[in-house]
């Protein structure tokens, strides 16, 4: 075991993590962990994925990558630009191009045919929409407006401005009465803690229409958000004095991890959040929130 693995299996252990859920936290496959512990680079696939692995597997477990390269360089193989999988498969000679271009160049011609074709066809209904707008409309004869007028006697025409403010009045009544009383507020969401295993707490959170995580950094620490359909939110190192806010409103299960509790403050709907165990005890700490609408 050379001394960069060493120290790094104790950064670890004093996290109480095992490989297991190192493994889980950075997604690198547990044999490739212990190789990195164990000295035994050969195992890699490259020089390049070595050193990535080390930053992560750093990170983590709370130490800083940046320091651990340069005071166990002679432990740690360089990286190579070659090291870097290119995808040469995929990369098109000119050759190839300069084919697609000529293929295009052959189907210029119809498709601006078929462009011109088009635009004659609008061209025609928009003078059919515009002739149609100005035919006049029906005009009504003098004759035709007094028969109207005469149909209605001077008693009747008296009658009716009085009709129409009395239904006027009666329709403003009916429609206080009739409109609709004020919503209820909606509940506030609770949160109660239904189990604690480990360092695992599930949290129950009542009426979660709305649902909003805020994580704060005072320090430095591994941050991971995710839903169980496999989205991620968030999956970083937190820093100093940076903030994230998650809107979880439409999710039903939600993990939050979080690799030192000690340096993040936690608030759920803007009121802040008691870790389910003490972060002096538990530095790393996974929260599984169950929402009930």
């Amino acid at each position: 075991m050379t001394e960069l693995g060493k120290r790094l299996r104790e950064a670890r252990e004093e996290k109480k993590m095992s490989l297991d859920e190192l493994q889980e936290l950075t997604k690198i496959q547990k044999r490739y962990l212990l190789g990195i512990e164990e000295g035994n680079y050969a195992i890699m696939p490259g020089n390049f994925y070595v050193r990535a692995f080390i930053r992560q597997y750093a990170e983590a477990v709370g130490l800083d990558p940046d320091e651990l390269f340069e005071q166990y360089k002679q432990d740690i193989p360089q990286s190579y630009q070659e090291d870097i999988p290119q995808p040469l498969s995929r990369v098109k000679t000119r050759q190839q191009l300069s084919a697609e271009g000529a293929k295009w160049l052959d189907w210029l011609p119809k498709l601006l045919g078929v462009a011109a074709v088009i635009g004659a066809a609008v061209l025609v209904w928009l003078l059919l929409q515009r002739n149609t707008a100005e035919v006049p409309p029906a005009k009504t004869s003098p004759k035709t407006a007094e028969v109207e007028k005469s149909n209605h006697s001077p008693l009747e025409q008296s009658k009716k401005p009085k009709e129409e403010e009395q239904t006027a009045r009666e329709g403003g009544e009916e429609n206080e009465q009739s409109a609709p009383a004020k919503s209820e507020e909606k509940p506030a969401a609770t949160l109660s803690v239904k189990e604690k295993s480990g360092n695992t707490a599930t949290i129950e959170v009542q009426h979660a229409d709305t649902f909003t995580i805020e994580l704060s950094s005072r320090g430095k620490s591994w941050v991971d958000v995710y839903n169980t359909k496999g989205h991620s939110f968030f999956r970083n190192n937190l820093t100093k004095g940076q903030t994230k806010t998650f809107d979880l409103s439409a999710e039903s299960e939600v993990w939050v991890k979080i690799g030192n509790a000690l340096d993040v403050d936690v608030k759920v709907n803007g009121e802040p959040f008691a870790y389910p165990f003490d972060p002096n005890d538990e530095v790393f700490q996974k929260l599984r929130f169950i929402l009930k609408k």
